[in-house]
């Protein structure tokens, strides 16, 4: 019988790499930059040790899973290796482009135990993958028999009315949803204002001086292990928390550490003292306490950003997150 685990109704992320570069993507995933797939040993080594750590399913994310179809049946076989249930898979359905060729990658995915996968969309993904893409996954898994929900499928009726073999730009949008498309579909979405969605917090919060933005709440948050995700390195990226990066074993078995500031100098001082605290030590290294952000979160990635240009931070990563954020 397998123990309890610390990780729940969380992911597991193949990719950074992405074919759009959506406004709210809180991972910051990109077709610019590093394509870094996990690899088979690398998928193995990682279920192995969430095996042991008593998860028993995840859904698989990104980036985009179908970036390398077989790369992404080698996940599945290794979940199974390692009794592991795929919740669902998500994709942003730009490998729609022939049904039968779907249909032909998605009865693989079935014949692996996959039951079912989750298609993006929302005028955030149009800009990048034509609606059409989305009808076509549709109609290849109703043909198939596999599972499928799109999210949001109200957004599919508001796109309908533009071109739907084609990806839109932001003043097409505008044209067809309102001036304010960005901000109101951030909060008819519901998302985490965090990773590339900062940028839409900055559009809706006042900038303020640092020392005014911070915060002594602990952010206690990055120690909940439902809806977190475990990346392609190894690595725990915390629910909401993007850019914060804790070994499997640290953030299943050894906890006491991620508290510790002589291990997690940075995480530490967000866990027990929130920003503020954060602030102080960045304070202390050069930060400028007059920098002005949006948000709490807005703050924490700017001070992220400055100790990982003038420091060695293991628990501020990946490194791929921060140069794609940049892109």
């Amino acid at each position: 019988m397998r123990k309890q685990s610390a990780i729940v109704g969380s992911g597991f992320m193949v990719s950074y790499a992405c074919t759009a570069k959506c406004r709210h993507c809180m991972y910051g995933c990109s077709y610019q930059g590093r394509r870094d797939y996990v690899t088979p040993e690398k998928a193995e080594e990682i279920m192995a040790q969430l095996e042991w750590a008593g998860v028993t399913d995840l859904h698989i994310g990104g980036g985009e899973p179908f970036l390398n179809f077989e790369g992404l049946l080698e996940v599945i076989r290794a979940m199974n290796q390692h009794q592991i249930l795929v919740d669902y898979i998500e994709t942003n359905a730009f490998w729609c482009t022939d049904q039968d060729a779907a249909e032909e990658k998605l009865r693989k995915l079935a014949d692996l135990g996959v039951e079912t996968i989750m298609a993006s969309c929302d005028p955030f993904h149009s800009e990048y993958v034509p609606l059409d893409r989305v009808t076509t996954f549709v109609r290849a898994c109703r043909k198939v028999g596999i599972g499928y929900f799109v999210w949001k499928e109200q957004f599919y009726r508001r796109l309908s009315k533009l071109d739907p073999k084609e990806a839109h730009s932001a003043e097409e949008l505008k044209e067809a949803l309102g001036d304010n498309y960005i901000i109101e579909t951030a909060r008819e979405y519901g998302i985490g204002m965090n990773g590339r969605a900062l940028q839409i917090a900055r559009e809706i919060y006042p900038k303020r001086p640092a020392r005014e933005v911070s915060e002594k709440t602990q952010c206690t948050r990055i120690l909940r292990g439902m809806h977190c995700h475990v990346d392609l390195y190894g690595n725990v990226v915390p629910a909401g928390c993007t850019g914060f990066a804790v070994p499997i074993e640290d953030f299943t078995e050894r906890r006491d550490r991620l508290t510790d500031p002589s291990v997690y100098p940075v995480l530490a001082r967000v866990l027990t003292g929130g920003t503020k605290a954060l602030l102080e030590y960045a304070v202390s290294l050069g930060f400028d306490p007059e920098t002005e952000a949006a948000t709490n979160c807005d703050l924490c990635y700017q001070i992220r950003c400055y100790l990982r240009e003038h420091g060695d931070y293991k628990e501020i990563g990946p490194d791929v997150f921060y140069e794609m954020m940049e892109t």
